[in-house]
């Protein structure tokens, strides 16, 4: 349990645990992490026999990091300090994960109308709204993804490798949970009114979440809007250069060619990142099957991506180089197809971001393009 000033349900959290593990016989530890309390809840809980750590860092994700760390069971059961989440369930979770064989249970609050004390602006559009987005992004099916009673086994937990500091990381746990295809659980649970003061903040923590799963899809959020936004800015050049893109019998040239660069440039670097993002999540455990990944980086080299770049450099600088010259010896009057101006612009600009994002690249794959090396 995290635990930050919360005198006021601490020791009714732990009489219901400690009486659950009697009743159930299960052999189970308490841990509170408590994360800068100045009031008497480390007081209490030492009084009642519990474990207490401390965490100086400030953040839920911070205590929950610093309890998990000093937890011992095989089975790890995480929820709230204030008395809002009925640990009398925790057999129930017990089950799902010793007996039914998931390795990942969470509890739902939206099942069987746990939600009732759910402040409204949560439940009827924080948590939905979050919910949706993480199951569109990620193809999952939670119905309560921001619900802080969980639990599972050590093994998931080592695999799920949560890192957020803050509110985001029940976010963060749920996400990992589906990246690493682990085998996942809702529990019906009936949420109570709080003790003590609220930690949540709405915008802050909501826009904290959003950002995280934008973050953690790379597929749907940079790689095809990326891939979509370099295909149409390089069909715009193309038939600009073509002279195919008339009005009155007049070419668009100017104006079209810059939109041509900036959705070229843009789709670019939206790619690239995209594909950052991927080898993030790779590096993660996340995508260690990906065939994408597994083809790009045993053909990409630094080398390889160091000549294109240059390649694409050189074109557009000769280019650009060319058309100067020209302008110059036309005594600076204005010369025929500028788009070839745009056009070297957007060559220049995608080959200098070829070049350093090949040596980032390089850099996080280096010992994943290795360990394919020695597969084969």
């Amino acid at each position: 349990m995290p635990c930050l000033n919360e005198e006021a349900a601490i020791a009714a959290c732990i009489e219901k645990i400690q009486q659950t593990f009697a009743q159930h016989q299960i052999q189970g530890e308490i841990v509170v992490s408590d994360n800068g309390s100045t009031d008497r809840s480390v007081e209490i809980a030492e009084n009642m026999g519990v474990r207490v750590v401390h965490q100086p860092l400030r953040g839920y994700g911070s205590a929950y990091l610093k309890g998990f760390a000093h937890a011992k069971g095989k089975y790890l059961i995480m929820g709230d300090a204030d008395d809002t989440y009925d640990f009398t369930l925790i057999p129930q979770f017990l089950e799902k994960l010793d007996q039914q064989g998931y390795d990942f249970v969470t509890g739902s609050r939206y099942l069987g109308g746990g939600d009732r004390h759910i402040t409204l602006l949560h439940r009827f559009v924080g948590n939905p709204a979050l919910t949706g987005t993480l199951n569109f992004l990620f193809g999952t099916a939670y119905t309560d993804v921001y619900c802080g009673f969980r639990g599972f086994s050590r093994e998931a937990y080592e695999l799920i490798q949560p890192l957020s500091p803050g509110m985001e990381f029940n976010l963060e746990l749920a996400i990992n949970a589906g990246l690493a295809n682990l085998s996942i659980a809702e529990l019906p649970i009936q949420l109570q009114p709080r003790k003590g003061e609220s930690k949540l903040r709405t915008l802050r923590d909501g826009w904290r979440s959003l950002r995280m799963m934008l973050l953690y899809c790379p597929n749907k959020v940079f790689l095809l809007p990326g891939l979509c936004l370099l295909l149409l800015g390089i069909l715009l050049h193309t038939l600009v250069l073509m002279a195919a893109i008339k009005y009155q019998g007049r070419p668009l040239g100017v104006v079209t060619s810059t939109v041509a660069t900036i959705l070229s440039v843009t789709g670019f670097e939206v790619l690239s990142l995209g594909l950052h993002l991927k080898t993030y999540s790779w590096s993660r455990r996340f995508d260690k099957n990906n065939r994408f990944l597994r083809r790009f980086y045993q053909i990409f080299t630094l080398e390889l991506g160091l000549m294109l770049g240059l390649l694409l450099l050189g074109s557009g600088s000769s280019i650009l180089a060319i058309r100067v010259v020209d302008w110059i010896r036309s005594d600076l009057q204005p010369l025929p197809q500028p788009a070839l101006i745009s056009m070297a612009a957007t060559l220049i600009i995608i080959g200098l971001g070829v070049i350093f994002s090949s040596i980032f690249i390089s850099a996080m794959s280096m010992r994943k393009g290795d360990a394919y090396e020695q597969e084969r």
